[in-house]
């Protein structure tokens, strides 16, 4: 992994440092166990879009199929099973 600092166009995006104000309530929700709507889901995917694309990550099999799985995101348990798989490669989003 490459290491740029956080303000480089290619490193991923934390969500805590969101300005929008879109993005933080609903990763707080998530992480308080609430339940998202359709529109929060769509929200959070975009976010782990920009986390698993950013091209600071090594190219593998693993990450490939992680990014495959973002793009069909569709409930609060496919969040939950993709953070989790990304997880185990090493990358944590949250």
């Amino acid at each position: 992994m490459k290491l740029l600092p956080a303000d480089h166009p290619d490193a991923p995006k934390f969500w805590m440092y969101e300005s929008s104000g879109v993005l933080k309530p609903v990763v707080t929700k998530y992480l308080n166990g609430e339940a998202l709507d359709a529109k929060e889901v769509k929200v959070f995917q975009a976010y782990l879009w920009q986390w698993y694309k950013s091209p600071v990550w090594e190219p593998s099999g693993m990450l490939e199929a992680l990014r495959l799985r973002v793009a069909a995101i569709a409930t609060r348990q496919d969040i939950d099973d993709i953070i989790e798989a990304g997880l185990e490669i090493g990358m944590d989003p949250l």
